[in-house]
């Protein structure tokens, strides 16, 4: 399937038929060998139609960002709740093109199998990307949390609860790597209460934003 179709948004019906289709094509499992350095942390702030899209590549090594890339583009797709790989999915994809480092893993502000259908914003990142992908949400959109766990109906764990200084992190997997490994690198990427590649990509897109308006 090419990138294009992942993100085609016909209507909710045929968007929530695709992503129950598209959340089979998922895998939970850690690529053999798999020994991160670089996350990447994406975001994108809006004003009207226009968006302002980050992403910031992080060493877990020297615990430091790197490398930052951003632009601005115009969305057609409107915001849809459960829906926003739809819009932002596309986004995110282009910002890796502007990327020097390649990254080993994509950190996402927003669900991956958390998500109703099993295929939130990180899933379709990470499908698109065929890379390493980590749904990093700052609410719980679906299931039931139980502990440091999210549950889906079925008592299956979705994803995992973390915490740090006055919030918290829902993380699950958006492609090709496990809920544990995921959650590990989130954890460790914790520097002054936020994941630091992606509140780096936080704070850049909405500079990028306040100075389109100024």
């Amino acid at each position: 399937m090419t990138s294009g179709k992942l993100f085609q948004f016909v209507d909710t019906d045929h968007a929530a038929s695709l992503q129950r289709d598209l959340s089979k094509r998922i895998k939970s499992i850690d690529e053999p060998n798999f020994e991160p350095r670089f996350l990447c942390g994406m975001d994108a702030a809006y004003e009207g139609d226009t968006a302002f899209v980050a992403a910031s590549v992080w060493d877990v090594m020297n615990r430091e960002i790197i490398e930052t890339a951003t632009f601005v583009d115009s969305v057609s797709t409107k915001y849809v709740p459960g829906f926003l790989g739809f819009r932002e999915g596309p986004l995110l994809v282009r910002i890796v093109e502007k990327i020097r480092q390649k990254p080993d893993v994509f950190l996402v502000d927003g669900q991956g199998v958390a998500h109703p259908r099993k295929f939130g914003l990180a899933c379709h990142v990470g499908l698109a990307l065929d890379t390493p992908t980590i749904g990093v949400a700052k609410s719980r959109l679906y299931g039931k949390a139980e502990d440091s766990k999210i549950l889906n109906t079925e008592g299956e764990v979705i994803g995992t609860i973390l915490t740090a200084p006055n919030r918290k992190f829902y993380v699950s997997v958006g492609h090709r790597i496990s809920l544990e490994t995921a959650s590990n690198l989130v954890e460790k990427s914790i520097v002054n209460g936020h994941p630091s590649p992606l509140r780096q990509a936080h704070l850049e897109s909405i500079h990028l934003k306040q100075s389109a308006s100024n």
